[in-house]
């Protein structure tokens, strides 16, 4: 037993006091990494709030540009802290894809409506000012975004229709209706 307890004791006395050492230096640099990373995602966060983007395309998408900036700063610190400490990288980005997939799934509506949106914005079906009718709802485009199209009833209703049913039913779009007519008249 005298040689389990010298092995033991000289264990702790050059193992552990050598690997504290490299863990507090470890700790050390994830803290000054983690703080540079916070500071330069805060950074990023506030130029995308108040720079171009925000001002061409809206406060709303610079809002969103900024925090997925500043996700996108976190996530490269903390993959670079576990690097730091010797964790495995391809078990973590085993368990982001299967996450990633998981998450699709979840957001699937939304995903549909901002692939109908983006179809929508490409091909013009109908414009802002257009009376559409889709399903039972009738009125005025006052909006076409990436997500949503907002309508403006006759009574002065704004109806916010998702653009998965636009994209996915059948749309009567009257402009075209009195540009027929129109020409109906004319000939």
């Amino acid at each position: 037993m005298g040689a389990i307890a010298d092995s033991f004791a000289s264990f702790y006395q050059v193992e552990v006091v050598r690997n504290i050492a490299n863990f507090a230096v470890g700790v050390f640099e994830a803290i000054l990494i983690m703080a540079a990373v916070i500071l330069l995602g805060r950074r990023l966060q506030a130029v995308f709030r108040s720079g171009r983007v925000a001002q061409r395309a809206g406060e709303n998408l610079g809002i969103l540009i900024g925090r997925l900036a500043f996700l996108a700063a976190l996530a490269l610190g903390i993959l670079w802290v576990a690097y730091i400490f010797g964790v495995q990288l391809s078990g973590l980005l085993t368990f982001l894809g299967a996450l990633s997939l998981a998450i699709t799934f979840a957001v699937q509506d939304v995903l549909k409506n901002l692939v109908a949106g983006l179809y929508l914005l490409w091909e013009h079906p109908f414009e802002i000012g257009d009376a559409i009718k889709v399903k039972d709802v009738t009125g005025t485009v006052e909006d076409i975004q990436i997500r949503t199209t907002i309508l403006r009833a006759e009574n002065g209703q704004l109806i916010v229709v998702p653009n998965g049913v636009l994209f996915t039913e059948i749309v009567v779009n009257r402009r075209l209706e009195k540009v027929e007519v129109e020409a109906e008249a004319g000939a």
